[in-house]
């Protein structure tokens, strides 16, 4: 196929989040979106578990301390100026999507799946969706863009690379992209897992694995330190071989083999009053099971029975069987769980990637190649990564939508 003598105003390559979203907001519908795979926004079905957090209601002033530097979040500045949070929402809710915000104020489709934001996002789109298509080349002759792929070749006057960073590559964010950016002229900073999860040493927790704490402290030291590097407070998930949630998700960026991490297993703003009141309750129920004081405490029964038996304790044991040091024992399991960490998920669990196309390359306002005219970034293929929480999406969205405002039609 040769569309030499008919070429596209737009060729978006990558059909991700923020693809789809630009194509669905494009200013021409002679427009044609490539995706390698044989469905787009495969990605987008597994994003908040599933349901899809497509932003977050987090105060202005605030919003912007959710990504990975300051650099990340002057380039990111002008795009959510023009496309915050409240417009997303509108968006959406303008093409017959129900919204839900829930008190940590993540925003969801009410209906709670993921499918019905890809539906829509597919369903508007202005330009046509060529599935598994791979591309072998990219050129530029000074005029247009030339696309070379397995269907064929394609000519136009703006091209869009939206092929999504490295992470969960099943669903097509493999990295190719960069090897196309760096084709053109880019430079790419190296990229790695963000928002992964962490494996354990020695790690016994594993039926424990769906259980979470929430509003966890946690503080975080390299090996031989007595000085944390990190701190933190947010929901800890146990998995089948370590530690998952929000916290560790946010930290993940800082973490290496061998670091360890402290924290408690129930809310704790004051870890030393925590601790006051759990010897209190001991000593004042001396004849109750131990389990039956952790579970009254706060303690999940399943947290309850793992403490327990970790510390060789009987079932059944009360704290009249205990002694002053079983005591403070039993204490330090509650409110320090100490482990070692042994390694950090790579790209095939990662949710997001650290690292891509240079930002220093693009321009923040237009999202406009500065080495070279008419090429457009957006999406996760940027170096840019914000924490868990629809801070993602919300970066996807924007940056898309600032290129759907800044591309240069041709003359009519």
């Amino acid at each position: 196929m040769d569309t030499r003598n008919t070429p596209y105003d737009v060729v978006i390559i990558g059909g991700g989040a923020a693809g789809l979203f630009l194509a669905a907001n494009l200013p021409t519908s002679k427009a044609l979106l490539l995706e390698h795979k044989e469905a787009a926004g495969k990605k987008i079905l597994i994003t908040g578990g599933g349901m899809c957090n497509l932003t977050n209601t987090q105060v202005e002033e605030d919003f912007l301390q959710h990504y990975g530097s300051r650099a990340q979040r002057n380039f990111l500045l002008p795009s959510f100026q023009a496309f915050p949070p409240s417009a997303i929402m509108q968006w959406f809710e303008s093409k017959g999507v129900s919204l839900v915000t829930r008190e940590d104020g993540k925003v969801f489709p009410a209906s709670l799946d993921a499918h019905e934001i890809r539906e829509v996002l597919v369903r508007e789109s202005k330009a046509s969706i060529m599935y598994n298509s791979k591309i072998s080349s990219l050129s530029n002759d000074g005029e247009y863009f030339h696309v070379q792929t397995d269907k064929g070749s394609f000519i136009c006057r703006n091209l869009v690379l939206a092929t999504g960073g490295m992470s969960y590559p099943i669903t097509g964010s493999d990295g190719s992209g960069y090897g196309l950016a760096k084709t053109l002229g880019h430079t790419i900073v190296p990229p790695k897992p963000a928002l992964a999860a962490i494996m354990v040493d020695a790690y016994q927790w594993m039926r424990l694995a769906g259980n979470a704490i929430r509003d966890a402290y946690a503080e975080f030291h390299h090996p031989g330190e007595k000085k944390r590097f990190l701190q933190a407070t947010g929901d800890i998930l146990f998995t089948h071989d370590g530690l998952s949630g929000p916290l560790i998700l946010t930290a993940s960026r800082e973490l290496k083999a061998g670091d360890s991490i402290t924290f408690s297993l129930l809310p704790v703003k004051n870890k030393r009053a925590v601790q006051e009141n759990l010897l209190a309750l001991l000593s004042s129920q001396p004849k109750k099971h131990v389990s039956t004081i952790l579970k009254e405490f706060g303690l999940v029964a399943s947290l309850a029975q793992q403490v327990i038996k970790e510390l060789d304790f009987e079932a059944t044991i009360t704290p009249a069987n205990l002694n002053k040091q079983q005591r403070l024992t039993l204490m330090k399991a509650v409110t320090e769980r100490h482990f070692i960490i042994k390694g950090i998920k790579g790209f095939n669990a990662a949710m997001v990637t650290s690292g891509g196309v240079n930002i220093k390359e693009v321009d923040r306002g237009s999202m406009e190649s500065k080495v070279m005219d008419h090429l457009y970034f957006c999406g996760e293929i940027l170096d840019v990564d914000g924490q868990s929480g629809g801070y993602n999406l919300q970066a996807a969205f924007s940056t898309a939508y600032c290129v759907a405002n800044h591309i240069q039609l041709p003359m009519r």
